[in-house]
């Protein structure tokens, strides 16, 4: 696995956390889930997002790489 799957894996792993404490959080409800709900989903939504793009830049990479251009 080169450098990039690995930060694809490592972004997705943050997503699965994010998404853990965001379900445990709804789990034990109560007035910290209310304040707290938002902050998870921020940071699940930003986990994905960053996911979708070092996939993407993975993407533009090899096929930059295909036609024999360097992509740094």
């Amino acid at each position: 696995m080169d450098a990039m799957g690995l930060l694809v894996v490592l972004a997705a792993l943050g997503v699965a956390v994010a998404l853990f404490n965001g379900i445990l959080s709804m789990a034990y409800g109560g007035e910290a889930d209310q304040r707290e709900s938002h902050r998870h989903m921020f940071k699940r939504v930003a986990w994905q997002g960053l996911a979708i793009l070092l996939v993407l830049i993975a993407l533009v990479a090899s096929r930059l790489v295909e036609r024999g251009i360097s992509p740094v």
